[in-house]
C-alpha cells in the first residue's frame, strides 16, 4: 500500500460518521418543515369553517328580518301595548327593549317559522319594537302623536338573532322598518 492509499483510507474512517450525522439532521429539518406545515393547514381550516359558520349566521339573521318585516306588511303582528313575546311599544324615555339577555328568555322573543333554513338549530328568533308613528311626506308635523295615527307611517324596529350551523358562532341584525 502506498502513503497516498494510506491518506485516502485514513480519510474515508473519518468521514464515514460525518455522512450519516449530515443526513439526519437534513431529516430533522425536513420533518419540522412537514409539522409546520400541517400545523398551518389545520388552522386555516379551522378558520374557513369558523368563517363559513359566521356566514351561516349572518344569512339566517338576515332572512329572519326579512320574515318579520313580509308578516308586518301582510298586518300578522298587531299588539304592541303587551310589551312581551316578541312585540313590545318603544318607549321614548327608555330608547329601546333591546337586551342580548331577551335571547335566553323564550316568552320575550318570536322564533323564525319562514321557509325552512337548512343546519340552522335552534330557529332564529326576533323582536319588533312598534316607534312612534312619523308624517307622510305633505302632512304636518305635529299631526302624528302615538303610534299608528292616521295619516302617519307607522316604524318598526326589528332586531334578529341567529346562531351558525354548529352553534359556535352568532350574528344579531336590526333593522327599521316602515309600513304605511
Amino acid at each position: 500500500m502506498t502513503a497516498q492509499q494510506d491518506i485516502r483510507a485514513g480519510n474515508a474512517k473519518r468521514q464515514r460518521g460525518t455522512v450519516l450525522f449530515v443526513s439526519l439532521i437534513f431529516l430533522l429539518v425536513l420533518t419540522l418543515i412537514a409539522v409546520m406545515l400541517a400545523r398551518s393547514q389545520t388552522t386555516e381550516e379551522r378558520l374557513a369553517q369558523n368563517d363559513a359558520n359566521h356566514d351561516v349566521a349572518l344569512e339566517a339573521a338576515g332572512a329572519t328580518l326579512r320574515f318579520a318585516e313580509m308578516n308586518l306588511d301582510e298586518g300578522t303582528y298587531t299588539d304592541f301595548t303587551q310589551d312581551t313575546g316578541g312585540l313590545y311599544q318603544l318607549n321614548p324615555l327608555n330608547n329601546r327593549i333591546y337586551s342580548p339577555t331577551l335571547w335566553t328568555q323564550t316568552a320575550a322573543v318570536m322564533s323564525y317559522t319562514g321557509p325552512a333554513l337548512p343546519s340552522i338549530s335552534p330557529a332564529p328568533q326576533f323582536i319588533v319594537e312598534q316607534m312612534p308613528s312619523v308624517p307622510k311626506p305633505g302632512t304636518p308635523l305635529g299631526g302624528c302623536n302615538g303610534y299608528g295615527a292616521n295619516g302617519c307611517v307607522q316604524v318598526f324596529q326589528i332586531t334578529a338573532h341567529s346562531t351558525g350551523a354548529d352553534q359556535t358562532a352568532n350574528a344579531t341584525l336590526r333593522s327599521t322598518y316602515e309600513v304605511e
